[in-house]
């Protein structure tokens, strides 16, 4: 084989394994999610099965879907963020929309305590973010892969975006006198979100304090106190 064919064969595979690695795009209009599928139905002297399972989730069948399928209301109320982390995040993902389903997007609102609301370290595994600030301060970062481990980092004023890459932690703190209101737009139906602290010192069962005292060269008493700590449901 000669160089120029070896080179399209190159190219080639290259194109093919970028198609491959991507999310498929989707083959319908829609598929509303439902929990679980329910009797056939006929309509219009035709019948349908009520529901077909699609990327996890089972479909409405489409001539039952109605606009509430697609709508959601309340991301105008606050959150409480009387807790000890002072944030609350308010979701509009597939299991509050199930609309979403195979849309690849969602959102959250997430409102902040004035001073020291904390929105913790924490990742999503399944989608990039990027978050907008309606209302106060906010000091936002996300930390690059090993081996850099390098904080990218900034205040955010309102009106300010920011985008925090798929997987790499990230976090939103209020450093202003008053509360703090952001949007985020989410690049999946079903993020998923991981917060470090209650992965790693509240799981359950509990990661031996063996591991967690090698891994972060610290006291087993002081793991001990760290797991026995209540972590706060924010949303």
């Amino acid at each position: 084989m000669d160089t120029t064919h070896q080179l399209i064969v190159l190219i080639l595979f290259a194109v093919t394994s970028f198609v491959l690695a991507a999310d498929p795009s989707p083959l319908q209009d829609f598929c509303v999610a439902i929990d679980e599928p329910h009797d056939a139905c006929i309509t219009s002297n035709l019948y349908y099965s009520d529901s077909m399972f699609v990327n996890g989730k089972f479909c409405k069948n489409p001539v039952l879907v109605v606009a509430e399928d697609f709508t959601l209301g309340g991301l105008n109320i606050p959150g409480n963020t009387s807790n000890q982390l002072g944030v609350f995040v308010t979701p509009a993902t597939v299991a509050q929309l199930p609309g979403l389903n195979t849309l690849g997007i969602s959102l959250v609102r997430i409102d902040y305590a004035p001073y020291g609301g904390l929105n913790p370290p924490h990742t999503h595994p399944r989608a990039t973010e990027a978050l907008v600030v309606l209302e106060g301060t906010l000091y936002v970062g996300f930390v690059t892969s090993n081996p850099e481990n390098r904080l990218i980092s900034k205040v955010l004023y309102e009106g300010d975006v920011f985008v925090f890459p798929q997987g790499l932690i990230h976090f939103q703190f209020n450093i202003g006198k008053t509360k703090a209101v952001a949007f985020a737009g989410l690049g999946s139906q079903n993020p998923g979100v991981i917060t470090i602290a209650n992965a790693v010192f509240g799981s359950n069962p509990p990661i031996s304090d063996d591991v967690l005292a090698k891994a972060f060269q610290i006291d087993k008493k002081l793991v001990d106190y760290l797991q026995a700590q209540f972590w706060t449901k924010t949303n």
